[in-house]
């Protein structure tokens, strides 16, 4: 014991530290003959390596050695020392060697000097090495211990030059400073962690600054290591889940989400966010990339998207959805071209994927268990502020779709071809494939929340803070149910995309779309076209571009389908008490009428739009649209459920032929567009 105790106050002497550093760096001066000085340098970096390694293991293992090494000064002693050595190790790191284009043309010019490259390249990665050891003390010493977090913070610049020099470009790019990198986010993630005082004190110098050199966290999370890159964003969600200060946590992810600091951060883990996910989906799916993406860095990369999908989940739980949405558009730029303008940036497209999942996720949470827990947690302080906060930050997302609806419609619509000229020969505006995707994940988002409410919707009175996903749901279902312009939109854009793209046929010929003289072969005697066949004889006759839209039509049928969706009175979901948390009877009673009244309403605004004709048109296989006619029928039988106009319209509908047919063959059943 007594042995283990003179160890430790040898380890934590500030003398000894600093003579071993001094014999380090003296061994390096260009003084003494060259050979002598490799000898002696190696010598000192050994026993300075062996000191700094055996101090952070203490600090690592026993906790009561960093109160000490704080209460002794030692810790402050090695701030300073740290600070003293950042000189020598720029010398070092100006000394090393250049990269490989310039070493070959000085090799071209006879100024290529070989014998000492190695010796400068092994002197600055042990100038690294030393580094790296230092840092890790300093991170040891404050793991858990608020004394060492006061102190480093307050001493913050001492430490300071070391971290801007490491996030410049060409140390961050340098694969000898990596593991130095990592030490120093470490440091910083055991600085803040769990002391507010630090906490407020780092968040505006490192995180929210309008000054480029201090950004450090932005540039961290833009290093090219992954672990780096995860270490970062620790960093960031130890600032955004704080259980000591809610409301402070509430601050900063307001200015995370307003800032143009905050943005541009969001943005670059957007951005890693989308590489990632193309680099681990083309690895699972070409086994030739393994050659490229090893297991190992597969599951790093898998592993730094979980971080950054934690970061955004914080966002969304504290209601900023839409307004991160809103902030990411795309920038307003002077350009001479129409089609040259963005419409829906990648960030947000990037963004509309994570909330997918996270809503997906929520609705399966629900789904799978009788409770229904809190989820989302709002902060009053910004109510009066933000108007994109309502609806838990998601009534928003309905504007969003109705805006890049609309886009769509004229997009397609000028898209059409028209007197019979080749779809190929008809302008297509290459923004429609971004906007296609974005309604999809719009479309799914609300899909999620309107199969959590179950059919169900809620008259949330004004004050009232709702936490839990379920009243969160049932809310926004009885918004998207109340808003016409939303309803219209839905059934407009239905009725564009099916004459843009109409249904492809999985029975059409192979040969219809050669244009094959088998193609127009007349139907047997007594035959006559399905439902299916014609819709591959319309769409060959009429000629449409090759973009078909996947997915939309049948997801729009699907959401129209939630909208009118019926539950009933005695089976809400699997726990009516948790769900509707009726005090009596007579509000579950209240609730249910409020629902069959906004149902009848979205009936008739469908049917009133022709949404009626556009539905039944979906009742046809459509190898773009997976299972849309099952949908469809769904759709319908809750669109003409109780409402007699609408079942009066439907059966009011008289076969009609369009073209003569042969006397025994009888004519088909097409449905007239409204």
């Amino acid at each position: 014991m007594l042995q283990t105790q003179e160890d430790a106050s040898t380890l934590t002497s500030s003398k000894e530290l600093l003579d071993l550093l001094e014999q380090y760096q003296s061994s390096v001066a260009p003084s003494t003959p060259q050979d002598d000085t490799t000898t002696r340098e190696i010598e000192a970096y050994s026993n300075l390596e062996a000191h700094l390694g055996r101090l952070s293991q203490l600090l690592a293992r026993d906790a009561s050695q960093r109160h000490a090494l704080v209460a002794s000064g030692a810790l402050t002693c090695i701030l300073e020392s740290l600070s003293a050595f950042f000189p020598f190790f720029q010398s070092m790191q100006d000394a090393r060697p250049r990269p490989v284009a310039h070493d070959q043309q000085d090799l071209l010019d006879g100024q290529h000097d070989v014998s000492t490259e190695g010796e400068h390249r092994d002197s600055y990665q042990r100038a690294c090495q030393v580094a790296t050891l230092y840092l890790r003390i300093i991170r040891n010493a404050m793991a858990g211990c608020s004394d060492a977090q006061h102190l480093v913070g307050r001493r913050f610049d001492l430490v300071a030059p070391f971290l801007d020099n490491l996030t410049r470009f060409h140390t961050l790019n340098d694969p000898d400073a990596a593991l130095l990198s990592r030490s120093a986010v470490q440091m910083l993630s055991n600085l803040i962690t769990a002391n507010h005082e630090v906490q407020s004190t780092m968040w505006p110098r490192i995180v929210i600054t309008n000054t480029d050199q201090d950004k450090l966290v932005l540039k961290f999370l833009s290093s090219p290591d992954t672990a780096t890159q995860s270490a970062a964003q620790i960093l960031l969600i130890n600032f955004l889940r704080t259980a000591t200060s809610t409301e402070a946590a509430h601050v900063r992810c307001y200015e995370l989400c307003t800032s143009a600091a905050g943005l541009q951060l969001l943005q670059s883990l957007l951005s890693t966010s989308e590489s990632i996910m193309l680099r681990t989906s083309s690895a699972t799916h070409d086994g030739s990339n393994q050659d490229y993406e090893p297991e190992s860095e597969t599951e790093g990369l898998e592993e730094s998207l979980g971080f950054i999908y934690t970061i955004f989940a914080l966002l969304f739980e504290r209601g900023y959805s839409s307004i991160l949405v809103s902030e990411l558009a795309p920038l307003e730029e002077i350009s001479g071209f129409e089609s040259d303008r963005p419409v829906l940036s990648s960030a947000q497209l990037t963004l509309l994927k994570l909330l997918d999942s996270w809503l997906h996720l929520e609705q399966k949470k629900v789904a799978e268990s009788s409770a229904d827990g809190a989820v989302f947690d709002l902060s009053s302080a910004f109510d009066g502020i933000e108007a994109g906060r309502q609806g838990a930050g998601l009534a928003g997302l309905m504007d969003t779709f109705v805006h890049l609806s609309r886009f769509a419609r004229t997009a397609m619509a000028s898209g059409i071809a028209k007197d019979g000229t080749s779809p190929d020969q008809q302008p297509q505006d290459r923004r429609l494939i971004g906007v296609h995707h974005g309604l999809l994940l719009l479309l799914q988002s609300l899909l999620s929340i309107s199969m959590t409410a179950d059919g169900w919707s809620d008259d949330v009175q004004d004050g009232v803070a709702a936490v839990k996903f379920g009243e969160v749901s049932r809310a926004l279902l009885s918004e998207m149910r109340g808003s016409q312009a939303f309803v219209d939109e839905l059934v407009a854009l239905l009725d564009q995309t099916h004459q843009y793209a109409p249904a492809l046929s999985p029975f059409r010929p192979s040969d219809v779309e050669t244009g094959a003289p088998d193609a127009r072969r007349p139907l047997p005697q007594g035959h006559a076209l399905s439902s299916t066949g014609r819709a591959a004889h319309e769409s060959n006759h009429h000629a449409t571009p090759s973009y078909g839209f996947d997915h939309l039509k049948r997801d729009i049928v699907r959401v129209l389908g939630s909208l009118v969706y019926a539950p009933t009175a005695a089976t809400s979901t699997k726990d009516t008490h948790s769900q509707l948390d009726p005090s009596t009877s007579s509000s579950r009673d209240a609730t249910l009428a409020w629902t069959r009244t906004q149902i009848r309403q979205v009936q008739d605004w469908v049917r009133d739009r022709g949404g009626l004709f556009h539905v039944l048109n979906m009742t046809v296989l459509d190898e773009r649209n997976p299972y849309m006619r099952e949908h469809a029928i769904f759709a319908l039988r809750y669109l003409l459920a109780g409402n007699a106009e609408s079942q009066n319209l439907v059966r009011s509908l008289q076969p009609a032929q369009t073209q003569p047919q042969p006397r025994d063959g009888p004519g088909g059943v097409p449905l007239p567009m409204v």
